[in-house]
């Protein structure tokens, strides 16, 4: 596996730009400065001629034609070997074949690999189209990936991009070293910033955001022990009665989740799992010290001093109250989490993700 936070390259050739076409999966609990499809936006435009679609997570997507052929589609799909690939998946690899057929691409990125990718390497390949490479990201940990895709289908891919360490093992089954990449996620660091906390009331703020994954059962009784802590939850997800001291949100558009982020104390996100994390992130651009699940793929990401990472609810309750009782020590988290952001902030991590393009062209040769 390569490391693209790590190696040394050149560019050997000057044949760019290099025209790349992404394709990403809409979701819509992700606003306009948020999720992976923001690394599209961060390439060098002299060098790089850049497409981006996104296709809706579900069976919408069919053209009117086709439409009566709908239900037979969809059993198509899910006996695909994918079980998040839908017919809009399809309709979307159908489109890309047709763009690529004529000319119009050097690369297809695949944003979303858990939903994407089921027969564009093999329709390229009838297509005479194989020498254009296909890279797929995949973003879910091990034991998810493993329930929902086809090792057989993973082999087909060029290039696979991993978010996470700890996707490594089990991606590694299914294509050599030299075509794994890991890469961690970025963030945007302009739009989420830290802000003024100065406020009249000195309580304690802790934000949690999210719901793929979180551990609300520890949310639940942290909350219910520290009734002199508020929390703020934003979330989706049906969380009934809580205690006093919470207040649930949903439905935020990007200013308002953003302003929340720049008020709150500290992010607390206890995780049942994880590879990468966007609250995670966006916490640490926002200059938020973090309280979180001692995890590998959360340490690979925040492997300094801007985290504490605890395993049990009762050390999560300490956590707190370490922070709540030590402002100095809440601000130089704080200031080392904005640092750590910084390291992964989308221009940089852009040009990790410029180097494995070229490397699949066969256009970068490790520097002598």
């Amino acid at each position: 596996m390569t490391s693209a936070l790590s190696g040394d390259f050149s560019v050997s050739g000057a044949e760019l730009p290099i025209r790349i076409r992404f394709e990403h999966t809409l979701y819509p609990h992700w606003g306009r400065w948020a999720g992976y499809v923001q690394v599209a936006q961060h390439f060098d435009r002299a060098a790089f001629a850049v497409g981006l679609h996104g296709t809706p997570d579900d069976d919408s997507d069919v053209p009117a034609w086709l439409s009566p052929l709908r239900p037979v589609l969809k059993r198509w799909c899910r006996r695909s070997g994918m079980r998040w690939y839908k017919v809009s998946d399809l309709t979307a690899e159908a489109r890309i074949f047709g763009e690529c057929i004529r000319g119009s691409w050097d690369i297809v990125h695949l944003l979303d690999g858990e939903h994407s990718g089921r027969y564009l390497p093999g329709l390229l390949k009838l297509g005479g189209r194989s020498s254009l490479p296909v890279i797929a990201t995949f973003h879910q940990p091990p034991e998810v990936a493993e329930a929902i895709l086809d090792g057989e289908l993973l082999r087909r891919l060029d290039h696979l991009i991993i978010v996470s360490p700890t996707q490594a093992e089990f991606f590694g089954q299914f294509v050599p070293a030299e075509r794994l990449h890991l890469v961690l996620h970025g963030v945007d660091t302009s739009f989420f910033a830290p802000g003024d906390r100065t406020r009249a009331n000195a309580r304690l703020k802790c934000l949690t955001v999210g719901n793929w994954l979180r551990d609300w059962d520890t949310v639940r009784a942290v909350a219910t022990a520290l009734p002199e802590i508020d929390f703020e939850i934003v979330t989706g997800a049906n969380l009934g009665l809580m205690s006093a001291n919470v207040t649930i949100r949903s439905g935020l558009d990007d200013d308002r989740l953003a302003s929340l982020y720049r008020s709150a104390d500290v992010l607390f996100l206890p995780l049942l799992g994880a590879t990468a994390n966007n609250a995670l992130l966006e916490g640490v651009a926002s200059g938020l010290p973090v309280v979180s699940s001692d995890i590998a793929a959360v340490r690979a990401y925040l492997p300094g001093t801007e985290a504490i990472l605890v395993s049990h609810a009762d050390d999560f309750v300490a956590a707190l109250r370490l922070l709540q009782a030590d402002e100095g020590l809440r601000s130089a988290m704080a200031a080392q989490a904005r640092v750590r952001a910084e390291e992964l902030s989308w221009p940089r991590i852009a040009k990790l993700h410029q180097a494995i393009y070229e490397r699949a062209l066969g256009r970068l040769a490790p520097i002598q």
